[in-house]
């Protein structure tokens, strides 16, 4: 199991488990995306107006699935960072508002993607990072540009620089989390939240303002994705 979808009331839920760290592997970014392309087929339906993405009971996200990097395949390098990001770029021009459940730690593209939530829960077990210069990687400008558009300047230069560790209130001061509850209330309160978006926004009125916000951040994002091989010059077949 990847990734799972259910709908109760107006909200969808979609949980990402595969049984370790939710590696944002392409089985699993294939996944999320089928989730969400029948929450969007709710959507235009009328029988979902938000969307819940949660991690299981140990972790949100652990990031990349570096096994894909360790094997060589250049193309399929390509394309998993491709697609890690152009999922991103979908939860911020969702057609509904999307709340993350950070269940447990978010770490480098799992917490970008957290990032790209309308509003994120947490809990003290929440650490976020972007641990890339810690493990040899440079940051693409992807990345550096979603925690640009996200973070607090100074919070911004800590997680580049020193791949620094936000938790508890660093983590809602620098912005990558709205709230922190108990560990096991995090899917139960955002849930919570998504009932409370989908009885009281307009869903057009909250995507076009939300897209015209965002504008030249999704623009940024996306020359990154665009500039991804040239970045890191890998080959395409």
């Amino acid at each position: 199991m990847t990734a799972t979808y259910a709908v109760d009331e107006a909200v969808a839920t979609i949980t990402l488990d595969d049984g370790k760290v939710n590696a944002l592997s392409p089985a699993m970014q294939a996944a999320i995306n089928a989730a969400l392309d029948q929450a969007e087929t709710d959507i235009a339906a009328g029988t979902v107006k938000v969307v819940v993405i949660a991690g299981n009971d140990r972790v949100f996200s652990g990031g990349f699935d570096l096994s894909v990097f360790a094997s060589g395949d250049a193309d399929a390098g390509h394309a998993m960072l491709s697609g890690g990001f152009e999922l991103a770029i979908r939860a911020l021009t969702f057609p509904a508002p999307v709340v993350m459940a950070a269940t447990g730690p978010a770490i480098a593209m799992g917490s970008f993607l957290l990032l790209s939530g309308d509003h994120r829960v947490g809990s003290e077990r929440s650490r976020c990072q972007a641990n890339e210069v810690a493990i040899g990687m440079t940051l693409p400008i992807a990345a550096l540009e979603i925690m640009r558009a996200r973070l607090t300047a100074p919070a911004y230069s800590r997680a580049v620089s020193v791949a620094a560790v936000f938790a508890g209130d660093a983590a809602i001061a620098g912005g990558w989390l709205d709230e922190i509850v108990e560990r096991e209330a995090v899917l139960t309160r955002a849930q919570a939240v998504a009932a409370e978006y989908a009885a009281t926004l307009h869903l057009k009125a909250h995507v076009a303002s939300k897209l015209k916000a965002r504008s030249s951040a999704i623009a940024a994002i996306q020359a990154g994705i665009d500039g991804l091989a040239a970045e890191f010059k890998m080959s395409l077949s």
